[in-house]
């Protein structure tokens, strides 16, 4: 039979040693993190505190029939600056199930492309179990009951479809107070299901810098009035539309070494 001793003062040691405190980690459980999440404040010099921002707003566009594409980039810049987040995220919410949100090209023609791609992708025609109307029953609230609710409901089932593949959301950096777009880039709103009068969400989270907080008006209207984007222009050149003098040089001269590369 084998003895063996043990040194109650090592074990001892040993049961201190494993118990030491150790430096305390911030877990965020996996399917559960935030775009937004809460960042701790930091401590100033002048005795005020970078406590995070979140800001909420919500975009109301009228859209055009069948489906459409509206460029919402000005809005969301405009809530941005709204917000006075320097630093941070702006998330985009599509609100409703027949509208989504993408970022593309808000190029006149390429839009038309996306839209007849679309059809072609989902055609309304087709025989789809939700576009069986008389089947279906309506909230049991309704005026009228399910008759009523049934001659109002629209057959509609493409336009869940083509939601459900674009997307319902985005997540774009704001840095030094701007979003980190491509030069090509727009936020754009997809209608589905046209016309009708739908809203976006925005939420602007991050950290103030030192600009003052300025008022603006969020509106498709004023926003779309004060942008440059696309406006069309009768015997305009391409170049006109350039927010960057790199882009007219490489349009001039596309041969240019510094034209070699694009988004």
């Amino acid at each position: 039979e084998m003895v063996v001793s043990v040194d109650p003062a090592a074990l001892s040691a040993r049961v201190r040693v494993s118990r030491a405190p150790t430096a305390r980690t911030r877990v965020i459980p996996s399917g559960r993190r935030a775009m937004c999440a809460p960042t701790r404040a930091n401590s100033r010099h002048d005795g005020r505190s970078d406590a995070p921002v979140y800001e909420y707003t919500q975009l109301s566009l009228q859209t055009k029939l069948g489906i459409s594409l509206h460029d919402i980039t000005p809005q969301v810049r405009a809530a941005i600056r709204e917000s006075g987040v320097s630093n941070g995220t702006v998330n985009v919410l599509s609100r409703h199930t027949t509208t989504a949100v993408t970022i593309n090209e808000a190029e006149d023609r390429l839009m038309d492309d996306i839209r007849q791609y679309m059809l072609k992708l989902a055609p309304p025609g087709d025989p789809y179990l939700h576009n069986d109307i008389h089947l279906r029953d309506g909230p049991p609230d309704w005026p009228g009951g399910n008759d009523a609710w049934r001659a109002q409901e629209p057959k509609n089932a493409h336009s869940h479809l083509l939601s459900m593949l674009i997307g319902n959301s985005l997540a774009v950096p704001v840095v030094n107070g701007e979003l980190a777009i491509g030069t090509w880039q727009s936020l754009m709103l997809v209608e589905l299901d046209g016309p009708r009068t739908r809203t976006v969400g925005v939420q602007v989270c991050g950290n103030k810098g030192g600009t003052s907080r300025k008022k603006v008006d969020t509106s498709e209207s004023s926003s779309n009035a004060a942008s440059k984007t696309y406006q069309p222009k009768e015997k305009a050149s391409v170049s006109d539309g350039y927010k960057d003098p790199m882009d007219e040089l490489c349009e001039e001269d596309p041969s240019a070494d510094e034209c070699k590369v694009f988004d």
